[in-house]
């Protein structure tokens, strides 16, 4: 009987303090919600704020198009990306706060290292994009010339334009790229030594029947000279 009661005491005892911890953790989770709500809201506001003045007072986007540059990064609009950057970063600010209210150890660390992080990614980001941009621009000239396979030309630009953008949103990153730039130095060598060979070719089918003649007179003379030395050897 008596290890009854003291079976129904734990139980009762256990029970009251989850139910003390439930009724402890409601206002951390109220306002938790509260704070998310706020920055939903503030989020979405300043969202749309950056992207009307990017899109309507700069004309960023209509500006893009004129040049020919919509397409650039993808048909992503630059205003509504830019915009939707600093629009999460605000959310990220208030999930860490309400995060730090719920009063869990485990997350906050990590949600504070991201929060500091996250201008990079804003700076990565908008790098890697306006790198797509000028790569474009690189393109779109090639293509108004009369070069010589000025498509193929374009192409190899726009990459190469990107890539070392990509570079530099890496640095940004505090990420090693060096591999990068070996590579993309590799590539662009292969690229000349390629264009060069093929130059050369071109050129010597182009002219064969023009410099014909002069190779022939040279073979003349080289023969001419080696006839007269084993003439005066004799």
């Amino acid at each position: 009987m008596y290890s009854s009661y003291l079976i129904i005491d734990e139980i009762r005892r256990i029970f009251n303090e989850l139910i003390s911890r439930f009724l402890g953790f409601i206002p951390g989770f109220i306002q938790a919600l509260i704070l998310l709500i706020i920055g939903y809201i503030i989020g979405k506001i300043i969202g749309a704020s950056i992207r009307i003045f990017l899109a309507k007072v700069l004309g960023l986007d209509r500006w893009l198009e004129m040049k020919g540059l919509e397409d650039a990064a993808f048909g992503i609009k630059v205003s509504a990306f830019i915009s939707g950057l600093v629009k999460w970063y605000i959310y990220f600010l208030f999930i860490g706060a309400a995060i730090s209210t719920l009063n869990i150890p485990m997350l906050e660390p990590y949600m504070y290292s991201f929060i500091e992080f996250y201008p990079r990614i804003i700076a990565a980001a908008v790098i890697i994009l306006f790198g797509l941009i000028v790569g474009e621009w690189f393109r779109e000239r090639i293509l108004e010339t009369d070069v010589v396979f000025k498509e193929h030309i374009g192409v190899i630009l726009k990459f190469i334009a990107t890539v070392i953008f990509f570079v530099i949103a890496l640095n940004s990153l505090m990420i090693d790229a060096t591999p990068i730039l070996w590579i993309l130095a590799i590539f662009i060598g292969g690229i000349i030594i390629a264009i060069s060979v093929a130059v050369g070719v071109a050129l010597g089918f182009a002219l064969k029947d023009e410099i014909k003649p002069y190779i022939q007179d040279f073979i003349k003379q080289l023969v001419e000279r080696k006839e007269k030395k084993e003439e005066n050897a004799e």
